[in-house]
């Protein structure tokens, strides 16, 4: 198969966690773009959380919010905030046990109690720190995606009273946060636009990922390829398991498929 795309998700990926990206995985980007194959990131962050890395790639073309929110070469091609009513629906089920959320919006986000324990632990390691919301900030805003933060075993609460959205739990063990998207957006969602966009099939496509939020992007494509820091259940959908973020393993992954 001639591959002509490849997505990229960001932590864990072509960023170890906690660390840099290295010059191995820098220059295995770059060879695919002089191959003239399409480099797109696909990523549960917000931009304003990937703009640092995106510009030390050089990548013009990226999927956010975990599908939510799609550019191709800078131009906004896909955006499907999350519906009022149901951002209704969780502000009262969190109030109720209360719980502090955080939005995000497309440009800015806001945490409901930045004060609280579980919020100070969700961004304790990142150089971005959220301000207070409004009590309005949800109705003013559009939001694409939202941080619960709670105890793994108060999730199912909300995962069984809310159908409309999607809760994944972060993957750092002991962490009292969890990814909140709609049900209908992954970034397969997001691939599936961008790659319409392009002109190519899912079948002529790569993706890497490490995370339980790639799950549906590792599926959709032609030949997904799991991180070897993934978890088990990840790796079970990959039609190859590369070596971790840690020893390059987008870059020896590239080189098994003859793509670099």
């Amino acid at each position: 198969m001639s591959y002509k795309t490849v997505f990229l998700d960001i932590d864990g990926t072509i960023l170890p966690h906690g660390k840099s990206i290295t010059n191995a995985t820098k220059q295995a980007i770059q060879r695919l773009k002089e191959k003239q194959i399409h480099v797109v990131i696909a990523t549960g962050r917000a931009p304003y959380f990937a703009s640092s890395v995106i510009k030390e790639i050089g990548i013009d073309s990226m999927i956010f919010f975990n599908g939510s929110y799609v550019l191709h070469q800078g131009e906004v091609i896909h955006q499907a905030p999350i519906e009022k009513t149901v951002l209704e629906k969780l502000h009262g089920w969190t109030k109720e046990y209360q719980h502090p959320i955080t939005y995000l919006g497309g440009s800015e986000f806001r945490a409901t109690e930045i004060g609280h324990p579980y919020v100070a632990e969700a961004f304790q390691n990142d150089m971005w720190k959220p301000q207070q919301a409004s009590p309005t900030f949800w109705l003013d805003q559009d939001i694409y995606q939202m941080f619960l933060h709670c105890e793994m075993e108060e999730e199912h609460i909300y995962q069984q009273s809310i159908p409309e959205l999607h809760f994944r739990r972060w993957s750092s063990p002991g962490m009292r946060t969890c990814d909140v998207n709609a049900s209908n957006g992954t970034k397969a969602t997001g691939i599936l636009k961008m790659l319409d966009k392009l002109g190519v099939s899912a079948e002529e496509t790569v993706a890497f990922g490490d995370g339980l939020n790639d799950i549906e992007m590792l599926s959709l494509v032609g030949m997904g390829v799991a991180m070897g820091n993934a978890r088990p259940e990840v790796k079970a959908y990959a039609n190859l398991v590369t070596m971790s973020a840690e020893e390059d393993g987008v870059k020896h992954g590239l080189e098994k498929l003859g793509l670099i």
